[in-house]
C-alpha cells in the first residue's frame, strides 16, 4: 500500500527525533489555531486521553499555555522557569492533571509564523528522569529554528493544500478532515479519539459522515479513494 500523503508524518518524525535525543516520559506535537486551541495533535508514548483532558479542562490553568507566550520571542520554556516548585505543587493543574498523569517536568518548544505561535512540541518527564539540564535545553534551542523552518516551508503548506483539495471535492468539515488525516496515517478509532480529544462514539459518527460524503462503504475503500485523489 502506498504511503499516505495526507500528512502528520512531520510531527511524528519530529517527536521520534526529540525522543531519540533526550529521555522523555511522553511528548505531544500539536498545531495551534488563531484562537489558541489545539488541532492536529500527535501524541507519543501515551496510552491515556491526556490531550482530551488538557484541552477540555486544564488548558487555561497551564503556566505554559501558548497564549501566555504568543507575543514573546521565547523558543524553549520549562515549567519550572515559570513557577516555583513550591507554588506549582499547590495548584489544581498540578494536583489534578500532572500528578495523575505522572508528569513532573515539562519543556515546550514554540514555533511561530509571522510572530504568532502556530505549533508547540511539549515534552513531559516523570520525577525519576529529573529536570531538563542546561545542555538539553541548549540542544532544543538549536533544533528549534530547523523544525520551525520545515514546519512553515514544507509541512504546513503541503498539509493545507491537501486538506483544501479534499474539502473542495467532498465538503468535509474541519473535524472530519482531522479524523480522515489520522485514519490515513493508520490510526485506529480509539487512537483517533485520543489524539483529537473526542469520544469513541463521536469518532464513529464522523467516519459515518465521511463514508457518506465520499460514497464508500469501508475504511479500505475510503483510503484508496482519497489517496487516488491526492495522487491525481
Amino acid at each position: 500500500m502506498p504511503q499516505p500523503k495526507f500528512p502528520n508524518i512531520f510531527q511524528r518524525k519530529a517527536l521520534d527525533l526529540i525522543n531519540d535525543l533526550i529521555p522523555l516520559s511522553e511528548s505531544v506535537f500539536f498545531l495551534v489555531e488563531p484562537d489558541m486551541r489545539h488541532r492536529g495533535a500527535v501524541v507519543y508514548k501515551s496510552g491515556s486521553d491526556i490531550e482530551k483532558q488538557y484541552e477540555t479542562t486544564y488548558r487555561n490553568m497551564d503556566p505554559l499555555n501558548p497564549e501566555r507566550f504568543n507575543r514573546s520571542v521565547e523558543r524553549v520554556v520549562t515549567l519550572d522557569s515559570q513557577m516555583s516548585p513550591h507554588l506549582l505543587k499547590q495548584t489544581i493543574y498540578y494536583q489534578e492533571f500532572m500528578v495523575p498523569n505522572n508528569h513532573r517536568y515539562v519543556a515546550d518548544i514554540f514555533f511561530r509564523s509571522e510572530e504568532r505561535i502556530i505549533a508547540v512540541l511539549s515534552m513531559l518527564r516523570e520525577e525519576r528522569l529529573g529536570n531538563y539540564s542546561d545542555d538539553e535545553l541548549q540542544l532544543l534551542r538549536k533544533l528549534q529554528p530547523f523544525l520551525e523552518y520545515s514546519l512553515n516551508a514544507v509541512y504546513l503548506p503541503h498539509r493545507n493544500a491537501e486538506r483544501s483539495s479534499i474539502t473542495d471535492k467532498y465538503a468535509l468539515t474541519e473535524r472530519e478532515l482531522d479524523v480522515l488525516e489520522l485514519l490515513l496515517s493508520g490510526s485506529s478509532n480509539k487512537e483517533i479519539a485520543v489524539d483529537l480529544g473526542l469520544g469513541l462514539a463521536t469518532v464513529k459518527t464522523h467516519l459515518h459522515h465521511i463514508f457518506q460524503k465520499v460514497s464508500v462503504q469501508s475504511r479500505s475503500e475510503l483510503i484508496a479513494s482519497v489517496l487516488l485523489d491526492l495522487q491525481a
